[in-house]
Protein backbone atom coordinates (compact mmCIF):
# COMPACT_ATOMS: atom_id res chain seq x y z
CA UNK A 1 0.00 0.00 0.00
CA UNK A 2 1.06 3.12 -0.76
CA UNK A 3 1.09 6.34 1.01
CA UNK A 4 0.32 9.53 -0.51
CA UNK A 5 1.42 12.77 1.03
CA UNK A 6 -0.70 15.24 1.16
CA UNK A 7 0.03 18.72 0.42
CA UNK A 8 -0.36 21.97 2.10
CA UNK A 9 -2.45 24.49 0.48
CA UNK A 10 -0.07 27.70 0.17
CA UNK A 11 -1.95 31.41 0.85
CA UNK A 12 -1.83 33.54 -1.62
CA UNK A 13 -2.78 37.06 -1.49
CA UNK A 14 -5.65 38.54 -3.52
CA UNK A 15 -4.96 41.71 -4.97
CA UNK A 16 -8.45 42.50 -5.96
CA UNK A 17 -10.06 41.17 -3.54
CA UNK A 18 -8.25 43.06 -0.65
CA UNK A 19 -8.67 46.33 -2.56
CA UNK A 20 -12.36 45.38 -2.59
CA UNK A 21 -12.11 45.14 1.15
CA UNK A 22 -10.60 48.77 1.60
CA UNK A 23 -13.43 50.19 -0.28
CA UNK A 24 -15.84 48.90 1.63
CA UNK A 25 -13.79 50.05 4.95
CA UNK A 26 -14.14 53.14 3.49
CA UNK A 27 -17.49 53.14 2.30
CA UNK A 28 -18.65 52.12 6.01
CA UNK A 29 -16.71 54.57 7.39
CA UNK A 30 -18.36 57.62 5.19
CA UNK A 31 -21.32 56.27 6.04
CA UNK A 32 -21.26 56.44 9.55
CA UNK A 33 -20.37 59.48 9.89
CA UNK A 34 -22.83 60.98 7.46
CA UNK A 35 -25.28 59.24 9.44
CA UNK A 36 -24.07 60.64 12.37
CA UNK A 37 -24.52 64.15 11.32
CA UNK A 38 -27.99 63.52 10.18
CA UNK A 39 -29.11 62.21 13.75
CA UNK A 40 -26.78 64.54 15.51
CA UNK A 41 -28.47 65.36 18.91
CA UNK A 42 -29.42 68.98 19.23
CA UNK A 43 -27.40 71.01 21.53
CA UNK A 44 -29.83 71.86 24.92
CA UNK A 45 -30.92 75.51 25.25
CA UNK A 46 -29.40 77.74 27.40
CA UNK A 47 -31.26 78.83 30.70
CA UNK A 48 -33.46 81.75 30.18
CA UNK A 49 -31.22 84.78 31.78
CA UNK A 50 -32.54 86.13 35.51
CA UNK A 51 -35.33 88.58 35.51
CA UNK A 52 -33.49 92.01 35.77
CA UNK A 53 -34.66 94.40 38.76
CA UNK A 54 -37.47 96.76 38.23
CA UNK A 55 -35.29 100.31 38.00
CA UNK A 56 -35.23 102.30 35.78
CA UNK A 57 -31.91 101.95 33.46
CA UNK A 58 -29.28 104.96 35.00
CA UNK A 59 -28.69 107.31 31.71
CA UNK A 60 -26.16 106.93 29.72
CA UNK A 61 -23.10 109.45 29.96
CA UNK A 62 -23.05 112.08 27.41
CA UNK A 63 -19.54 112.99 25.70
CA UNK A 64 -17.85 115.80 26.79
CA UNK A 65 -21.04 117.28 28.71
CA UNK A 66 -21.31 120.55 30.08
CA UNK A 67 -21.04 121.03 34.10
CA UNK A 68 -24.21 121.09 34.97
CA UNK A 69 -25.60 118.07 33.56
CA UNK A 70 -25.75 115.39 36.35
CA UNK A 71 -24.28 111.83 35.42
CA UNK A 72 -25.39 108.27 37.23
CA UNK A 73 -22.69 107.61 40.17
CA UNK A 74 -23.94 104.01 39.99
CA UNK A 75 -21.42 101.97 37.32
CA UNK A 76 -23.01 99.40 35.17
CA UNK A 77 -21.18 96.00 35.19
CA UNK A 78 -18.70 95.01 32.78
CA UNK A 79 -20.06 94.21 29.30
CA UNK A 80 -19.09 91.05 27.45
CA UNK A 81 -17.76 91.86 24.23
CA UNK A 82 -16.09 89.35 22.47
CA UNK A 83 -13.97 91.71 19.91
CA UNK A 84 -13.12 94.13 22.72
CA UNK A 85 -9.34 94.97 21.98
CA UNK A 86 -7.37 92.83 23.81
CA UNK A 87 -4.60 94.61 26.42
CA UNK A 88 -1.36 95.78 25.18
CA UNK A 89 2.28 95.39 26.32
CA UNK A 90 4.33 98.06 25.49
CA UNK A 91 7.38 96.55 26.70
CA UNK A 92 8.61 92.96 26.15
CA UNK A 93 10.88 90.02 28.23
CA UNK A 94 13.98 91.83 26.04
CA UNK A 95 13.74 94.52 27.62
CA UNK A 96 12.02 94.08 31.18
CA UNK A 97 13.76 94.46 34.38
CA UNK A 98 11.10 94.86 36.97
CA UNK A 99 10.65 91.70 39.01
CA UNK A 100 7.51 90.49 37.17
CA UNK A 101 6.09 93.79 37.17
CA UNK A 102 4.15 94.63 33.61
CA UNK A 103 2.79 98.06 32.10
CA UNK A 104 -0.77 97.12 30.32
CA UNK A 105 -2.41 99.77 28.57
CA UNK A 106 -6.16 100.11 27.25
CA UNK A 107 -6.96 99.35 23.60
CA UNK A 108 -8.76 101.83 22.09
CA UNK A 109 -11.21 100.43 19.44
CA UNK A 110 -10.43 103.50 17.10
CA UNK A 111 -8.24 106.62 17.83
CA UNK A 112 -9.58 109.71 19.34
CA UNK A 113 -7.94 112.52 18.11
CA UNK A 114 -8.92 116.35 20.45
CA UNK A 115 -8.98 119.85 19.67
CA UNK A 116 -9.20 122.15 22.55
CA UNK A 117 -10.06 126.21 22.01
CA UNK A 118 -7.19 127.64 22.20
CA UNK A 119 -7.18 130.41 24.75
CA UNK A 120 -5.68 132.85 21.99
CA UNK A 121 -5.77 132.43 18.52
CA UNK A 122 -2.56 131.54 16.50
CA UNK A 123 -0.39 134.08 14.86
CA UNK A 124 -2.55 135.24 12.27
CA UNK A 125 -5.06 133.40 12.73
CA UNK A 126 -8.83 133.68 13.82
CA UNK A 127 -9.90 133.06 16.96
CA UNK A 128 -12.60 130.56 15.62
CA UNK A 129 -11.18 127.66 13.25
CA UNK A 130 -12.56 124.55 11.91
CA UNK A 131 -10.41 121.62 13.39
CA UNK A 132 -9.28 119.35 10.64
CA UNK A 133 -10.66 116.13 9.26
CA UNK A 134 -11.05 113.28 11.55
CA UNK A 135 -10.53 115.66 14.50
CA UNK A 136 -13.21 116.47 17.73
CA UNK A 137 -13.67 119.67 19.15
CA UNK A 138 -14.54 119.91 22.84
CA UNK A 139 -17.67 121.22 23.88
CA UNK A 140 -16.88 123.77 25.99
CA UNK A 141 -19.63 124.50 28.51
CA UNK A 142 -22.18 127.20 27.75
CA UNK A 143 -22.75 129.76 30.54
CA UNK A 144 -25.98 131.69 30.98
CA UNK A 145 -26.07 135.25 29.56
CA UNK A 146 -26.26 136.60 32.87
CA UNK A 147 -23.29 135.17 34.57
CA UNK A 148 -19.99 136.74 33.84
CA UNK A 149 -17.58 133.79 31.59
CA UNK A 150 -15.04 131.71 33.92
CA UNK A 151 -11.86 132.95 32.48
CA UNK A 152 -8.78 131.09 32.02
CA UNK A 153 -5.61 131.67 31.06
CA UNK A 154 -1.94 130.00 30.27
CA UNK A 155 0.41 129.17 33.02
CA UNK A 156 2.81 131.72 31.96
CA UNK A 157 0.73 135.24 33.43
CA UNK A 158 0.81 138.15 31.25
CA UNK A 159 2.22 141.18 32.61
CA UNK A 160 1.55 143.34 35.59
CA UNK A 161 -1.70 145.45 34.95
CA UNK A 162 -0.85 149.04 35.64
CA UNK A 163 -2.31 150.40 39.40
CA UNK A 164 -5.52 151.45 39.47
CA UNK A 165 -6.38 155.08 39.39
CA UNK A 166 -8.16 157.16 41.83
CA UNK A 167 -11.88 157.27 42.22
CA UNK A 168 -12.33 160.53 40.44
CA UNK A 169 -9.99 159.55 37.63
CA UNK A 170 -7.67 162.77 37.54
CA UNK A 171 -4.52 163.91 39.36
CA UNK A 172 -5.02 166.50 42.41
CA UNK A 173 -2.60 169.40 41.04
CA UNK A 174 0.91 170.24 42.83
CA UNK A 175 -0.03 173.51 44.34
CA UNK A 176 -2.80 172.58 46.03
CA UNK A 177 -1.95 169.02 47.62
CA UNK A 178 -4.79 167.76 50.37
CA UNK A 179 -4.70 168.36 53.35
CA UNK A 180 -6.75 164.83 54.66
CA UNK A 181 -4.51 161.32 55.10
CA UNK A 182 -3.96 159.89 51.18
CA UNK A 183 -6.21 156.76 50.83
CA UNK A 184 -4.50 153.60 51.10
CA UNK A 185 -4.02 151.46 48.15
CA UNK A 186 -6.21 148.41 48.27
CA UNK A 187 -5.05 145.63 49.89
CA UNK A 188 -4.09 142.51 48.25
CA UNK A 189 -4.56 138.87 48.91
CA UNK A 190 -2.06 137.59 51.02
CA UNK A 191 -0.24 134.79 48.49
CA UNK A 192 -0.78 131.43 49.81
CA UNK A 193 2.21 128.47 49.70
CA UNK A 194 3.47 127.74 45.93
CA UNK A 195 1.10 125.26 44.90
CA UNK A 196 3.18 122.12 43.05
CA UNK A 197 1.66 122.45 39.94
CA UNK A 198 4.14 125.84 40.20
CA UNK A 199 6.54 124.50 41.98
CA UNK A 200 7.73 121.56 40.07
CA UNK A 201 7.44 122.60 36.88
CA UNK A 202 9.82 123.37 34.20
CA UNK A 203 10.48 126.85 33.34
CA UNK A 204 10.35 128.52 29.80
CA UNK A 205 9.65 131.38 27.63
CA UNK A 206 7.24 131.46 25.11
CA UNK A 207 8.48 132.69 22.07
CA UNK A 208 6.07 132.96 19.70
CA UNK A 209 6.48 129.80 17.67
CA UNK A 210 3.59 127.38 18.23
CA UNK A 211 4.46 124.97 21.05
CA UNK A 212 4.51 121.42 21.31
CA UNK A 213 4.25 118.88 24.22
CA UNK A 214 5.60 115.37 24.23
CA UNK A 215 4.15 113.43 27.49
CA UNK A 216 5.43 109.75 27.93
CA UNK A 217 3.94 107.93 30.44
CA UNK A 218 3.52 104.27 31.69
CA UNK A 219 7.32 104.69 32.74
CA UNK A 220 9.21 102.99 35.48
CA UNK A 221 8.15 99.52 34.70
CA UNK A 222 10.31 98.48 31.67
CA UNK A 223 13.38 100.47 32.97
CA UNK A 224 15.60 100.05 30.15
CA UNK A 225 13.51 101.76 27.70
CA UNK A 226 12.65 104.58 30.49
CA UNK A 227 16.20 105.02 30.36
CA UNK A 228 16.50 105.51 26.80
CA UNK A 229 13.56 108.31 27.29
CA UNK A 230 15.40 110.18 29.86
CA UNK A 231 18.21 110.55 27.05
CA UNK A 232 15.85 112.08 24.76
CA UNK A 233 16.18 115.57 24.04
CA UNK A 234 13.75 117.76 26.36
CA UNK A 235 12.38 119.14 27.96
CA UNK A 236 9.76 116.20 27.78
CA UNK A 237 7.18 115.25 30.18
CA UNK A 238 7.62 111.85 31.68
CA UNK A 239 4.71 110.57 33.71
CA UNK A 240 5.77 107.85 35.58
CA UNK A 241 3.35 104.70 36.74
CA UNK A 242 2.96 104.67 40.55
CA UNK A 243 3.60 100.93 41.49
CA UNK A 244 6.86 101.58 39.55
CA UNK A 245 10.24 100.14 41.51
CA UNK A 246 12.38 102.60 42.97
CA UNK A 247 9.91 105.22 41.50
CA UNK A 248 11.59 108.29 43.10
CA UNK A 249 15.01 107.84 42.34
CA UNK A 250 13.91 107.40 38.74
CA UNK A 251 11.88 110.57 38.73
CA UNK A 252 14.68 112.54 40.22
CA UNK A 253 17.01 111.01 37.52
CA UNK A 254 14.81 112.30 34.70
CA UNK A 255 14.01 115.40 36.18
CA UNK A 256 17.82 115.89 37.12
CA UNK A 257 17.79 115.65 33.06
CA UNK A 258 15.58 118.71 32.52
CA UNK A 259 12.34 117.11 32.07
CA UNK A 260 9.01 117.78 33.83
CA UNK A 261 7.71 115.05 35.90
CA UNK A 262 3.89 113.84 36.73
CA UNK A 263 2.26 110.71 37.64
CA UNK A 264 0.40 108.19 35.58
CA UNK A 265 -2.77 106.99 37.96
CA UNK A 266 -4.35 103.98 37.10
CA UNK A 267 -8.15 104.36 36.13
CA UNK A 268 -10.99 101.65 35.31
CA UNK A 269 -10.66 100.21 31.90
CA UNK A 270 -13.70 99.84 30.04
CA UNK A 271 -13.10 95.78 29.70
CA UNK A 272 -12.53 93.81 33.31
CA UNK A 273 -10.04 92.01 30.58
CA UNK A 274 -7.21 94.35 31.14
CA UNK A 275 -5.30 94.20 34.29
CA UNK A 276 -5.15 98.26 35.20
CA UNK A 277 -2.51 97.60 38.19
CA UNK A 278 -2.66 97.75 42.05
CA UNK A 279 -5.08 100.74 43.78
CA UNK A 280 -6.53 101.69 40.71
CA UNK A 281 -9.44 103.78 40.78
CA UNK A 282 -12.86 102.42 40.57
CA UNK A 283 -16.66 102.99 39.72
CA UNK A 284 -18.32 100.30 41.59
CA UNK A 285 -16.95 101.20 45.22
CA UNK A 286 -17.28 103.34 48.06
CA UNK A 287 -16.00 106.88 47.73
CA UNK A 288 -13.98 106.26 50.63
CA UNK A 289 -12.48 102.89 48.92
CA UNK A 290 -11.42 105.17 45.81
CA UNK A 291 -10.39 108.03 48.08
CA UNK A 292 -7.76 105.92 49.83
CA UNK A 293 -6.72 104.56 46.55
CA UNK A 294 -5.81 107.45 44.76
CA UNK A 295 -4.00 108.81 48.15
CA UNK A 296 -2.20 105.77 47.82
CA UNK A 297 -0.84 106.72 44.32
CA UNK A 298 0.02 110.34 45.29
CA UNK A 299 1.89 109.24 48.31
CA UNK A 300 4.33 107.01 46.13
CA UNK A 301 6.05 110.33 44.67
CA UNK A 302 7.21 113.77 45.47
CA UNK A 303 7.98 116.23 43.12
CA UNK A 304 5.36 116.43 40.36
CA UNK A 305 3.47 118.73 38.86
CA UNK A 306 0.39 116.65 38.37
CA UNK A 307 -1.49 113.26 36.99
CA UNK A 308 -2.64 112.17 34.01
CA UNK A 309 -4.96 108.89 33.95
CA UNK A 310 -3.59 105.55 33.02
CA UNK A 311 -6.58 104.05 30.92
CA UNK A 312 -9.82 104.77 32.52
CA UNK A 313 -11.84 104.30 29.95
CA UNK A 314 -15.27 103.62 32.14
CA UNK A 315 -13.66 106.03 35.13
CA UNK A 316 -13.14 109.37 33.43
CA UNK A 317 -16.88 109.25 32.25
CA UNK A 318 -18.16 109.07 35.46
CA UNK A 319 -18.54 113.09 36.84
CA UNK A 320 -18.93 111.44 40.66
CA UNK A 321 -15.70 110.28 40.42
CA UNK A 322 -14.09 112.50 38.71
CA UNK A 323 -14.97 114.77 41.13
CA UNK A 324 -13.42 113.03 43.96
CA UNK A 325 -10.23 113.02 42.13
CA UNK A 326 -10.16 116.75 41.29
CA UNK A 327 -10.79 117.62 45.51
CA UNK A 328 -7.64 115.72 46.35
CA UNK A 329 -5.98 117.34 43.81
CA UNK A 330 -6.77 120.77 44.63
CA UNK A 331 -5.89 119.80 48.45
CA UNK A 332 -2.70 119.17 46.98
CA UNK A 333 -2.03 121.60 44.82
CA UNK A 334 -1.73 119.53 41.91
CA UNK A 335 -2.78 119.61 37.93
CA UNK A 336 -4.72 117.03 35.33
CA UNK A 337 -4.14 115.83 32.22
CA UNK A 338 -7.09 114.03 30.68
CA UNK A 339 -5.39 111.11 28.37
CA UNK A 340 -8.74 111.29 26.85
CA UNK A 341 -8.91 107.32 26.68
CA UNK A 342 -12.58 107.82 25.96
CA UNK A 343 -15.04 110.40 23.82
CA UNK A 344 -17.03 110.51 27.08
CA UNK A 345 -14.20 111.75 29.53
CA UNK A 346 -15.88 114.34 31.82
CA UNK A 347 -11.88 115.22 33.69
CA UNK A 348 -11.91 118.67 32.23
CA UNK A 349 -15.29 118.97 33.47
CA UNK A 350 -14.66 118.36 37.10
CA UNK A 351 -11.50 120.19 36.66
CA UNK A 352 -13.12 123.39 35.97
CA UNK A 353 -15.52 122.73 38.60
CA UNK A 354 -13.00 121.93 41.05
CA UNK A 355 -10.64 125.51 39.56
CA UNK A 356 -7.52 123.66 39.11
CA UNK A 357 -5.14 123.29 36.28
CA UNK A 358 -6.09 121.15 33.54
CA UNK A 359 -5.22 120.05 29.93
CA UNK A 360 -6.50 117.78 27.08
CA UNK A 361 -4.33 115.19 25.05
CA UNK A 362 -5.04 116.18 21.38
CA UNK A 363 -3.12 112.71 19.61
CA UNK A 364 -1.86 109.74 20.67
CA UNK A 365 1.68 108.81 18.65
CA UNK A 366 1.78 105.11 19.03
CA UNK A 367 -2.26 104.11 18.65
CA UNK A 368 -0.81 102.00 16.49
CA UNK A 369 2.47 100.03 17.18
CA UNK A 370 4.81 100.53 13.95
CA UNK A 371 7.20 103.32 13.19
CA UNK A 372 5.34 104.40 9.93
CA UNK A 373 2.13 105.14 11.67
CA UNK A 374 4.01 107.08 14.71
CA UNK A 375 6.04 109.34 12.02
CA UNK A 376 2.45 110.15 11.09
CA UNK A 377 0.98 111.06 14.10
CA UNK A 378 4.14 113.48 14.83
CA UNK A 379 3.12 114.83 11.27
CA UNK A 380 -0.67 115.19 12.46
CA UNK A 381 0.93 116.58 15.40
CA UNK A 382 2.93 119.44 13.33
CA UNK A 383 -0.52 120.38 11.77
CA UNK A 384 -1.97 121.03 15.13
CA UNK A 385 0.51 122.99 16.53
CA UNK A 386 0.73 125.15 13.48
CA UNK A 387 -2.87 125.72 13.38
CA UNK A 388 -4.14 125.93 16.86
CA UNK A 389 -0.75 127.36 18.54
CA UNK A 390 0.07 124.36 20.49
CA UNK A 391 -0.54 120.52 20.50
CA UNK A 392 -0.04 117.73 23.02
CA UNK A 393 0.62 113.89 21.89
CA UNK A 394 1.33 111.34 24.38
CA UNK A 395 3.28 108.35 23.56
CA UNK A 396 4.62 105.27 25.48
CA UNK A 397 8.21 103.74 25.75
CA UNK A 398 7.61 101.52 22.67
CA UNK A 399 10.55 100.25 20.13
CA UNK A 400 9.11 101.64 17.32
CA UNK A 401 7.80 105.47 19.33
CA UNK A 402 11.64 105.88 20.68
CA UNK A 403 12.68 105.04 16.67
CA UNK A 404 10.62 107.80 15.31
CA UNK A 405 10.91 110.14 18.92
CA UNK A 406 14.30 110.44 18.30
CA UNK A 407 15.09 111.83 15.32
CA UNK A 408 11.85 113.88 14.81
CA UNK A 409 12.83 115.89 18.34
CA UNK A 410 16.08 117.40 16.52
CA UNK A 411 14.03 118.83 13.72
CA UNK A 412 11.59 120.76 16.04
CA UNK A 413 13.82 123.91 15.65
CA UNK A 414 14.29 124.30 11.86
CA UNK A 415 10.49 123.37 11.40
CA UNK A 416 9.56 126.34 13.65
CA UNK A 417 8.63 124.44 17.01
CA UNK A 418 9.07 124.86 20.32
CA UNK A 419 9.15 122.02 22.75
CA UNK A 420 7.81 122.92 26.20
CA UNK A 421 6.53 120.69 28.91
CA UNK A 422 2.93 120.06 29.40
CA UNK A 423 2.76 122.71 32.64
CA UNK A 424 3.36 125.31 29.55
CA UNK A 425 0.09 124.44 28.20
CA UNK A 426 -2.22 124.44 31.18
CA UNK A 427 -5.80 125.92 31.19
CA UNK A 428 -5.39 127.96 34.83
CA UNK A 429 -8.23 129.47 36.21
CA UNK A 430 -8.24 133.32 36.68
CA UNK A 431 -8.11 133.37 40.32
CA UNK A 432 -4.88 130.80 40.37
CA UNK A 433 -3.02 133.54 37.82
CA UNK A 434 -3.86 136.83 40.24
CA UNK A 435 -2.92 134.68 43.20
CA UNK A 436 1.03 133.91 42.41
CA UNK A 437 2.87 134.40 44.68
CA UNK A 438 5.12 137.34 43.88
CA UNK A 439 9.27 136.68 43.63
Amino acid sequence: MSETEKSTPKFRPNPKRQLILVLLALVGLGVGYGLGFVFKRPAPPPPPPAPAPQTAPAPAPQPLAGTSQQLPTTPQPYAAAPAMPQPVLPEDGDHQESDGLRAYEEALPKEIVVVMEPMTPAPGKPAEETPPAGVKKTNTPEKPAATPPQTEQAAVPPADAAAPKSAAGKVAPQASPPKTAPTPPPQEAAPGPTPAWRKFAVAVKPDGRPKIAIVMDDLGIDRARTRRTMGLPGPLTLSFLAYARELQLQADTGRGRGHEIWLHVPMEPGSATIDPGPNVLLTGVPATERAHALQWNLDQLMGFVGINNHMGSRFTASLDGMRGVMAELKKRGLAFLDSVTSPKSVGHVAAREAGIPFMLRNVFLDHQDDRKAVEAQLHKLEVLAQKHGEAVAIGHPREATLAALGPWLKTLDEKGFQLVPASALLRVPQQLVANKPKN
